[in-house]
């Protein structure tokens, strides 16, 4: 079997012995290396592999205002960090599919208890997925791609 590298990080300092003691519960204790740090300060470290995130998802005004900005903040440091990687958002603000400017591939429903969430599967590619449009000039001039 192929050692995987596996590392989780948290902003809070304080809810990494939390997730120790949840590692060494479920015997995954050594497989995965924590840190404490901000998200948008995580880099890969591969040129590719897997992010599950649950980023907030408040349920005050306040706190879906702060989300509006954060989620968009998000999708910049994929596209600029993560090409080749796959993220996968856990979260039961069903705006972020749109908030965060990237393309979604797959949407889950799940539950966190009786929270309606889902689960964003959003593959990273290098540059941009967006299909160019033909140039005006070239509409006008009758040139126009061969499908």
């Amino acid at each position: 079997m192929r050692n995987l590298a596996i590392k989780g990080s948290d902003r809070a300092r304080n809810m990494l012995p939390v997730a120790r003691a949840n590692l060494q519960r479920a015997g995954l204790a050594d497989a995965i290396e924590l840190q404490a740090q901000d998200v948008l300060q995580a880099r890969p470290f591969a040129d590719s592999g897997f992010i599950v995130t649950n980023p907030p998802y408040g349920v005050r005004m306040d706190e879906q205002d702060a989300l509006a900005e954060l989620y968009p903040q998000l999708g910049d440091w994929l596209k600029a960090h993560f090409a080749g990687w796959t993220a996968h958002f856990f979260t039961g603000d069903l705006r972020l599919s749109d908030l965060i400017h990237l393309s979604v591939k797959r949407r889950t429903p799940l539950f966190n208890g009786s929270l309606p969430c889902r689960l964003f599967a959003i593959p990273m590619v290098a540059g941009s997925a967006r299909r160019e449009k033909p140039a005006a000039d070239d509409e006008a001039n009758g040139v126009a791609d061969a499908e």
